[in-house]
């Protein structure tokens, strides 16, 4: 009679402190993110944590995905390098075959660097499309690079990135012609910039608060500006041609909003 007025909360109870019962299962370790370096042949896919931990080049004829919601923290080279097979003295992710980062506006792709930037010094290079072929960066966050995106004679699909705190953000250069589309480019130094023959299509970005251009066309290029919105940087656009039209694209409240610029071609 006694064990029947025993409650079973106060059983259980007692069999788990004797042992009887099994502890609940521990709960896992957080998984070390996964560290890239070097040269990264063949196919790459890549999500969760990531730390590019030196630069990684990815060669012509290899193709390298991250997935949507894939965070790549950076680390900073301790010095300069000088390896020819690069481009930058700073850590860089350098693609001579193909690039896709499929994030979303949910579920962004974010480049970071692991240690926040120097004042005014970039943390790290930056994507370099090098020769790049079939190549698309959509829903990335870059943050404190020299150059948030290279094209060099690469013509990528780069859509709904968001591009902050890069000295510059989008370089076309070396006859890429990019499609640059509903992208935000803030706070660096300088938004996009058209060298040496590159004729992007710029369609819908928000281009603010750059200390410097927001938009930059040397003589040699013929971009398509395209319902794009430049406020607030020190000069919206900096044009070497004349002629070069800017269909239904907003340009207010810059320091400058207009400034054409003469001689030299306005080569780098």
């Amino acid at each position: 009679m006694a064990l029947e007025r025993i409650g079973i909360a106060s059983l259980l109870g007692g069999l788990l402190l004797a042992g009887c019962l099994p502890a609940p299962p521990a709960a896992p370790e957080s998984q070390a993110p996964l560290e890239i370096a070097g040269v990264l042949s063949g196919e790459t896919i890549l999500s969760g944590e990531v730390l590019l931990v030196d630069d990684v080049l990815v060669p012509a004829g290899s193709r390298m995905v991250f997935r949507a919601g894939t965070t790549v923290r950076v680390r900073s080279a301790e010095g300069t390098q000088i390896d020819p097979e690069y481009l930058s003295s700073l850590t860089e992710l350098l693609v001579r075959g193909t690039l896709v980062v499929q994030g979303t506006e949910e579920s962004p792709v974010r480049f970071l660097p692991l240690t926040s930037p120097s004042e005014g010094e970039p943390a790290w290079a930056g994507i370099l499309l090098d020769r790049a072929t079939e190549s698309a960066v959509e829903g990335a966050r870059i943050e404190g690079a020299e150059t948030g995106i290279l094209c060099i004679d690469s013509s990528p699909l780069l859509r709904g990135n968001r591009i902050t705190g890069c000295r510059y953000g989008i370089i076309a250069q070396q006859k890429s012609s990019p499609r640059i589309l509903d992208n935000r480019l803030e706070a660096g130094e300088g938004g996009i910039f058209c060298w040496r023959g590159s004729n992007p299509y710029l369609y819908g970005n928000r281009i603010a608060g750059n200390r410097e251009e927001g938009v930059f066309v040397d003589a040699s290029s013929r971009p398509w500006l395209d319902r794009n919105e430049v406020t607030g940087n020190a000069i919206g656009l900096a044009l070497y041609p004349r002629d070069l039209p800017f269909d239904s694209t907003e340009v207010r409240g810059n320091g400058e909003d207009i400034r054409f610029l003469g001689g030299g071609g306005g080569a780098p």
